[in-house]
């Protein structure tokens, strides 16, 4: 099974639920591009995955894709449960430059595989929010 949602808790460690309409806000880290803060609950897939997601404008079908790296991810694990927790997926070119991202729909999606051959996958519909920008 696999779960999308954000960093949670007093230390931005904890993996908190997204559940579709929900809000997410765009960061920009003092470096200029924007991101937004996701996290990824594997359960049933060890404590190594393979994590891509990919990010949907729902107005013009632009993608993002932050493919899987080479190498799996470690997850921090409690029993069968494993977070990827935070995760900064890139922003730029979901709009174009001026286009108003606030309100923006999107719908985010990730697969998940290890190196057993296990796979899984979850999305999710969010609205972007500039509020803390």
């Amino acid at each position: 099974m696999v779960e999308l949602g954000v960093p949670g808790g007093p230390d931005g460690l904890d993996f908190a639920p997204l559940s579709d309409g929900d809000e997410l806000r765009l960061h920009t880290f003092g470096q200029g591009g924007t991101h937004v803060l996701l996290g990824v609950r594997c359960i049933g897939f060890g404590n190594r995955a393979f994590v891509s997601l990919r990010v949907r404008n729902s107005n013009t079908g632009t993608e993002l894709v932050a493919p899987a790296p080479a190498r799996p991810q470690l997850l921090f694990c409690d029993g069968d449960v494993c977070d990827l927790v935070p995760i900064t997926m890139m922003m730029g070119g979901l709009t174009q430059t001026d286009a108003e991202r606030d309100g923006l729909p999107i719908e985010i999606a990730a697969d998940v595989h290890n190196a057993a051959g296990v796979t899984g996958e979850a999305s999710c519909h969010a609205v972007l929010s500039t509020a803390d920008l």
